[in-house]
């Protein structure tokens, strides 16, 4: 068997050699059987005759000896291999074109692969991720909200679903006292959190339960980015207290390298390496107050136990604490999520758009790329002609034309692969903001997998057909060479089908493209409810040690009012609890004077704090009342500005200004009650929100808050009034860091970066598509025209004007782009549902966009076939009947 093998091996490596002695044994056998004929009296030549006929065709014994080793398959497939180079070596032109058709394509393909190799296939960096839920609550008004923590204490405590569970709250700090005082990513957690996500700590240890106890909460655990940078990797960190909002804070722990956040909504953090440090969260206040709905939740399941099970006994819980605790939390259920769906749920659509239309394109590079090989077929019609009448197997015709067709592609392949090296990094850098596991993106052994297999799937799909048709070829006709056969009709239809079938997909493509473009532009073109010219923001955040009373906050933020407004340039100034389209959503219920809420339902509106000059630093417009003053302070009555969304939903068609609103469920005093003072205009959560909510504010020296946005209105460039704004702040405070130091503008950009990086995308590959489109009727279309050259002559021969000839090709190209047209709008149309979760302000029926894309295909079409039309118009009859 061993013997066996190196012979094997050795035919295949040591071909030459082989071969030489085969042929050499041939030899041998032949001429001994040569002297043995002549011995028995024969001539030579007959004794030569006669042992070729005993031995047979020379060939055709090597052919049987190659089997007979059982390497003939791949030295076929090398010797295939050699002759497609060769005759790619002959048509560079050719090749070329298809190659690069083929690696723009496939690169295309492979780069969006590696974004959902990255985001959707990969797992998430952390032990068994599939077992990890996280945890909500949900009701009619508000489908995924928060959790209360004395709610989630009892689903700790209740369940049996759960290995461990835990709830995290955004609790942003200020790291003072080594070096500039700086803003850090934090969080708030539960006993039990890095548990759930299956990290240890690679120094000291996660909090205990004895944690969330008040007055024990002073410890932290450090990212390894914040330890090595802050504190240069100082091995005994543990046990070391930094300052932390002014106040001493004991590292217990420092996590490893890729500890990644699980992402959040409320006062969003994106998922990755975001936060900087956590803190424990200590449970305070009265367990039968759970109105107040902050916390994530988020649980390991038991082996065993699925999702649907935890979420019955969830909602089970839910449903008797709503017993214990009527009001509060009745109403609700819980909703329990993979953590998986909740990382990468928001992507997925936009993404699964993305790989069909670039699927798409590769489809037409298929189709173009067939119609180039039927042609090129046709062009060597003869050569397999002659093929096929010296024996050669229409099997074997196929398995060359295929090998051609896979070398091809594999060319285009590795070519497409290094377009998808510089893809890829394009491709980061244009995704929208926060986008999820944008680091895991890259070209990786996955991706070269994928590659090879679309590259090789590729060259069948584009070499089938040809192949098959070429074998068909009448080795009689195709030896006389002549001009019409059964087969070229066949190839004819087929060409004219492929042709349809690229126009529909780039119909398809570019219906999408049009809708992406339609909703990007609505988006821009919405009003924001607020101007954004000349808008400088930025983050502070008082440290409750420093400023822990009401008193010292407000004072603070009216002074550093009073500062920034006297600051040259700047038009307007002030402080809010937050600015538009960040994902601040702090909502509040209460009851309003003279109205009840429907059965289980209550008054609810977004709120906000604000200070004199922030309505008008955001350019919001006052439509009634006035904007608050330095008078509305605490011993003043209680003043709130409403939008005019609150206004419409609570008091329609009613004078609102001097409404009252509560939050108490029996009010007994003048200070029970707030005031409406103010209507503003109405500003959406976000840009693509259906519309505004409900929302007031309070005045900041009523309510104040300690962490506020500062809005800075300009004359011109705002970025001019940066120092300006540091300065006044550490005036008035030399130990607070300034966060998000940012323009509006920058705000916006990235509230509308998905739409334009989904039309970005789509509209690219719609334009390949077209182009790779038109392409393949001009192809269809010069080939007929050449094939009917002749015919043509004699049109003219016979009187036919220039013009008439010019009207039945365009007119032979119109058919060909009319049903492709109709069949690529019918398409779009089915597949609309698809991306109107993507849409906004457009139908993905909008007649406009149906109709541009038919004309502009059908322009495209005529236009490429504009140039094969003239070239028959121009048909010379006298050189056809000198061929006559």
């Amino acid at each position: 068997m061993l013997n066996d093998l190196r012979y094997r091996l050795r035919a295949l490596f040591r071909h030459k050699a082989v071969e030489q002695e085969l042929e050499d044994e041939l030899h041998f056998h032949f001429d001994r059987e040569v002297e043995k004929n002549m011995n028995r009296g024969m001539n030579k030549e007959e004794a030569a005759r006669r042992a070729r006929l005993a031995f047979g065709a020379h060939e055709q014994a090597k052919e049987d000896c190659r089997e007979a080793r059982g390497t003939n398959i791949v030295e076929l497939t090398l010797d295939d291999t050699k002759y497609a180079v060769r005759q790619l070596w002959a048509n560079p032109t050719f090749a070329l074109v298809i190659i690069l058709t083929l690696a723009l394509s496939i690169g295309a393909n492979s780069a969006i692969f590696s974004v959902i190799n990255g985001v959707l296939l990969k797992r998430l960096p952390y032990a068994q991720p599939e077992r990890i839920m996280r945890i909500f609550l949900s009701s009619p008004d508000f489908p995924k909200f928060p959790l209360n923590p004395f709610d989630f204490l009892d689903y700790r405590a209740r369940n049996h679903s759960f290995q461990s569970m835990a709830a995290f709250v955004r609790n942003d700090m200020q790291l003072s006292g080594v070096g500039e005082p700086m803003h850090l990513n934090a969080f708030a957690t539960t006993s039990g959190y890095f548990r759930v996500l299956g990290i240890q700590p690679q120094l000291g240890r996660e909090f205990d339960f004895k944690a969330e106890i008040p007055g024990n909460e002073l410890q932290v655990i450090l990212s390894d980015r914040l330890w090595r940078t802050q504190f240069s990797a100082d091995p005994n960190i543990i046990g070391r207290k930094i300052t932390l909002n002014a106040q001493p804070f004991t590292v217990v722990a420092v996590m490893p390298p890729g500890t990644e956040h699980p992402g959040n909504n409320y006062h969003s953090v994106a998922y990755g390496e975001s936060v900087d440090l956590w803190s424990p969260f200590a449970f305070t206040g009265n367990s039968n107050q759970r109105g107040s709905h902050f916390m994530e939740g988020i649980g390991r399941l038991k082996p065993g136990v699925s999702e649907d099970q935890a979420r019955a006994e969830m909602n089970t819980i839910m449903a008797q604490l709503g017993r214990e605790h009527p009001g509060n939390d009745t109403g609700w259920s819980v909703l329990v999520v993979p953590l998986y769906s909740e990382v990468v749920g928001a992507s997925r659509g936009m993404l699964m758009v993305l790989l069909g239309a670039v699927g798409m394109v590769l489809l037409i590079a298929c189709a173009n790329t067939a119609n180039l090989l039927l042609a090129r077929a046709s062009a060597r019609q003869r050569e397999i002609a002659v093929r096929l009448a010296m024996g050669a197997p229409r099997l074997r015709i196929i398995r060359q034309l295929l090998t051609e067709s896979l070398l091809i592609s594999l060319i285009g392949g590795a070519l497409g692969l290094l377009l998808a090296l510089g893809g890829v990094r394009a491709l980061v850098a244009l995704l929208p903001a926060n986008f999820p596991r944008a680091h895991d993106i890259h070209i990786n052994w996955p991706v070269l997998g994928f590659t090879l297999l679309i590259s090789i799937l590729t060259g069948i799909l584009f070499g089938l057909a040809p192949a098959v048709q070429a074998s068909r070829t009448d080795p009689k006709q195709g030896l006389q060479g002549s001009r019409t056969t059964t087969a070229s009709r066949h190839q004819n239809r087929l060409r004219s089908a492929l042709v349809i079938s690229e126009v529909s997909l780039a119909c398809v493509l570019l219906v999408g493209a049009g809708l992406m473009l339609r909703t990007f532009l609505n988006l821009v073109h919405l009003d924001p409810g607020f101007h954004q010219e000349n808008l400088l923001t930025a983050s502070l955040s008082l440290p409750h040690a420093r400023y822990n009373t009401d008193e010292q906050i407000a004072q603070f933020y009216s002074k550093l009012e009073a500062s920034l407004n006297a600051l040259p340039g700047v038009v307007s100034a002030g402080a809010g609890s937050d600015v538009p389209w960040t994902g601040y959503d702090e909502n509040a219920g209460f009851n309003i004077e003279g109205k009840k809420p429907a059965p289980h339902q209550e008054f609810h509106a977004r709120y906000h704090q604000a200070t004199p000059g922030y309505f008008t630093a955001m350019g919001i417009p006052l439509h009634e009342g006035r904007f608050f003053t330095e008078a509305d302070k605490h011993d003043a009555r209680n003043a709130i500005i409403i939008n005019r969304a609150m206004a419409s939903r609570y008091w329609p068609n009613e004078d609102v200004i001097g409404k009252r609103i509560t939050f108490e469920d029996q009010p007994k005093k003048d200070s029970d009650w707030m005031y409406i003072v103010g209507i503003v205009g109405d500003v959406k959560d976000q840009p693509n929100s259906t519309g505004a909510e409900p929302a007031f504010w309070w005045p900041q020296n009523q309510v104040p808050q300690s962490d506020m946005s500062i809005a800075i209105r300009t004359r011109s460039d705002a970025r001019q009034v940066e120092d300006g704004l540091r300065d006044a702040v550490h005036r008035l405070d030399p130990q607070l860091a300034i966060a998000d130091i940012k323009l509006i503008n920058q705000v916006a950009d990235a509230s509308i970066s998905t739409p334009r990086f989904t039309f970005v995308m789509v509209g690219l590959f719609a334009g390949l598509a077209i182009v790779l489109a038109g392409i393949g009727a001009y192809g269809v279309i010069a080939y007929t025209v050449s094939q009917r050259m002749h015919e043509f002559g004699l049109r003219v021969a016979l009187g036919a004007q220039r013009d008439d000839l010019l009207r039945m090709v365009l007119a032979q190209a119109a058919r060909l782009a009319v049903p492709g047209t109709i069949l690529g709008l019918v398409l779009a149309l089915a597949l609309g549902r698809v991306v109107q979760s993507l849409l906004y302000g457009v139908s993905p029926a909008d007649p406009l966009i149906l109709i541009s894309v038919a004309v502009l295909v059908l322009a495209v079409a005529l236009l490429a076939s504009y140039v094969p039309a003239r070239r028959a118009a121009v048909a010379d009859p006298m050189m056809t009947l000198r061929s006559e």
